[in-house]
């Protein structure tokens, strides 16, 4: 789908994105559902002051509803809604990149962002629910395969957990990821996503060509990869030791 496809709209104070499939008329029950806490929940994966994530179903369309209430509610974040999307419609364009680039990803369906003195003060979105299992050892060189096709694009995924791959009739799905074409230092952000990766997932390793491990520009990045890891392990555990 182009930009073109999506409608704009505004309801109930809120801004709407809009897929064409789901129809303007549609897009709006489907926010009076959720504003009015009349949507049918199926499922609710997580429901705590970070996030709201909860299988749905929205006239016989099963659908996934993510709320980030943290986002939403940070005053440094809303401070930078000042000169961007909020994380719902984000979301929502990055589900529409991904899959014009060729990668599997659940479709976008609805984006919704409310405003105040030009903040986001709320913002949510809708898409299909995408079935699969999360990504296992045996599935190590198809990940892999399709996270460097993606940096061979000069575009990187964020938090490249092996949960956050879906396998699917032997498809990878990409789920919970925030897709950027770094600026500058391009080489180096995917060398260093492709070495958060490997740590993460280790089977993986053994399927990474050796060229490109034994690679000086690698080996530099798996290392700055594993310097920033312990300063955020050594950052979460002062953090955890002063709110004791």
């Amino acid at each position: 789908m182009n930009r073109q496809d999506d409608i704009d709209l505004s309801h109930r104070g809120y801004h709407l994105r809009i897929n064409s499939e789901l129809g303007a008329d549609n897009g709006r029950r489907l926010l009076d559902d959720i504003l009015d806490n009349t949507i049918e929940y199926q499922r609710v994966f997580k429901d705590h002051a970070r996030t709201l994530s909860v299988r749905v179903d929205f006239d016989q369309k099963d659908l996934l509803l993510k709320v980030p209430r943290a986002r939403n509610r940070r005053g440094w974040e809303r401070m930078l809604t000042l000169f961007r999307s909020s994380e719902g419609l984000r979301t929502f364009q990055n589900l529409k990149r991904i899959r014009q680039l060729g990668f599997f990803a659940p479709t976008p369906v609805l984006a919704a962002e409310k405003r105040r003195f030009g903040m986001v003060t709320d913002s949510l979105v809708c898409y299909e629910f995408a079935e699969g299992r999360p990504a296992a050892d045996e599935d190590a060189p198809q990940v892999l395969e399709a996270l460097r096709e993606l940096h061979s694009l000069g575009a990187i995924r964020t938090d490249p957990q092996p949960a956050n791959f879906l396998i699917s009739d032997d498809r990878v799905i990409f789920i919970d990821f925030r897709l950027k074409i770094p600026r500058i230092l391009g080489s180096l952000r995917t060398d260093l996503e492709l070495a958060k990766f490997l740590r993460v997932f280790p089977a993986a390793r053994h399927h990474l060509p050796q060229a490109k491990m034994r690679s000086a520009s690698f080996r530099r990045a798996e290392w700055l990869e594993r310097r920033i890891h312990q300063f955020r392990e050594q950052r979460r555990a002062l953090k955890r030791r002063l709110t004791r």
